[in-house]
């Protein structure tokens, strides 16, 4: 049989797309053949040689570029996504001659054999799709995002990072033009294709089970605090047959966070390991010069927001050490227990003496949010500084 597989990069994604694609040839079987379409708009020949070179005996992969399909479509770039995202959308017209196609991000990595994923039924759904996670909480911005700004149930959402997609319905459904349509018209999809692709084929998704999209932020994020939560924490103990590393933390950034060890055991296996390592450290120092270049030594320094990013920061802030931490706040400090340095609740922040204020939230409309509330509750705005 042949399992047709297609990934999409840009320049900056090669190493990565790399072990993606390194994690699935380590568990091909002997008897079926895998052809690997990677997608791409601009990338120099030697990387494209790289990519095309990790073809194994039953595994032929093939770069395949799109500008021709995605020329011209005036789609935004935002939130942390690229356009090179929006390839997928182009793939049933790309391959025409495919039922079925298995398309994969580019930041995960695939420990069973993927043609398992391929044989699944999926009727006359237009994909197959693994429901996409969020807190549970009702006031979460992703469940809002989902329940009101897309309009859809919350059962219906589904992440698109692992996709199997019915080339014919997708074609008949028109979900690519339908999707870059919408892409165009609004500005208000926080995940650009994704979003464009819950609307459009709602009802028309056969949903699998979440060992095929086992997304790894929300296990270092939330903890097991409602059903949902549980059940993701449970499966730590089963096998994930895909590992998708999605949200904007990476393995690659964040070795010491939950299931990055898979990352890493197949990055050290692949030709890319000494460039992701070098990656790694170059990145690291360019965040520890974004923070040295914001602030005066011995400065005071305050610090609002005590999830993953402001986790990091203050950790940065501590490693560096030539700044002193007066506070750090957030709004549910109640639940922020046994870190490494205490969090206290906002109210307390308009009691502290600091010079300077950092909002570490990555979302910047949020962070937008709460820097007008600080100013309202009277916190000098040159004062604070916001992370990028």
């Amino acid at each position: 049989m042949i399992i047709p597989i297609v990934f999409a990069t840009d320049e900056h994604y090669i190493p990565y797309c790399g072990v993606a694609i390194s994690s699935l040839i380590r568990n091909c079987n002997d008897h079926d053949i895998y052809k690997i379409y990677v997608l791409y708009d601009k990338l120099k020949e030697k990387d494209i040689y790289r990519l095309e070179n990790l073809s194994a005996k039953n595994v032929i992969i093939n770069c395949c570029c799109v500008h021709d399909h995605i020329n011209n479509l005036h789609v935004s770039e935002y939130n942390h996504l690229t356009i090179a995202s929006a390839y997928r959308l182009v793939i049933p017209d790309i391959l025409e001659s495919y039922d079925k196609v298995v398309y994969l991000d580019s930041d995960i990595v695939v420990n069973v054999d993927i043609a398992e994923l391929y044989k699944y039924d999926i009727g006359e759904n237009i994909i197959g799709a693994i429901h996409g996670y969020y807190s549970g909480i009702d006031n979460n911005f992703l469940y809002n995002h989902i329940t009101k700004t897309l309009g859809i149930r919350i059962d219906d959402f589904f992440n698109a990072g692992i996709l199997l997609i019915n080339c014919k319905a997708f074609r008949e459904y028109k979900v690519k033009d339908k999707c870059f349509d919408l892409l165009r018209k609004r500005k208000d999809l926080y995940f650009m294709d994704q979003c464009a692709m819950n609307i459009v084929c709602v009802g028309k998704v056969k949903f699998l089970p979440i060992k095929w999209n086992y997304e790894w932020q929300f296990l270092f994020v939330l903890g097991p605090k409602t059903e949902k939560d549980t059940i993701m924490w449970e499966t730590l103990k089963e096998h994930h047959s895909i590992v998708h590393y999605s949200g904007i933390e990476k393995p690659w950034d964040y070795p010491d966070q939950l299931l990055a060890d898979l990352f890493w055991k197949y990055a050290r296996e692949s030709i890319f390991y000494e460039e992701i390592m070098q990656m790694s450290l170059m990145k690291k120092t360019r965040d520890m010069l974004d923070i040295v270049s914001g602030f005066t030594k011995n400065r005071k320094i305050a610090v609002y927001g005590a999830g993953n990013a402001g986790i990091r920061y203050i950790k940065k802030l501590l490693t560096i050490g030539i700044y002193e931490i007066v506070i750090w706040v957030d709004q549910k400090y109640k639940e922020k227990e046994n870190y490494e340095f205490p969090v206290s609740s906002v109210d307390s922040l308009y009691k502290s003496q600091f010079d300077q204020l950092v909002i570490a939230i990555e979302n910047r409309a949020i962070s937008d949010e709460v820097k007008k509330m600080l100013i309202d509750n009277g916190v000098d705005k040159e004062k604070i500084i916001q992370i990028r």
